[in-house]
C-alpha cells in the first residue's frame, strides 16, 4: 500500500488512478500476484509486508 502526500497532487484529475497505475506496474514486476492499493492522506510512506531485501527494491 502506497500513502501520498494529497497537497502534492491538488488539482491534478484523476492523481489516485495515475498514482495506481504506475504503483501497480512497477510493483508486478517483483510480485506478479500482489494487491496494490494507493491512499492519498498528508504524508507519504510504503506499506508491505515483505522482507527487508524486497522492501529495498519497491523503494527505488
Amino acid at each position: 500500500e502506497l500513502v501520498y502526500d494529497k497537497r502534492n497532487v491538488e488539482g491534478l484529475e484523476g492523481a489516485s488512478e495515475i498514482i495506481l497505475a504506475e504503483l501497480t506496474k512497477q510493483v508486478h514486476q517483483i510480485f506478479p500476484d500482489a494487491e496494490v492499493r494507493v491512499k492519498p492522506m498528508q504524508a507519504n510512506c510504503l506499506n508491505s509486508d515483505t522482507n527487508k531485501s524486497d522492501r529495498e527494491n519497491l523503494n527505488r
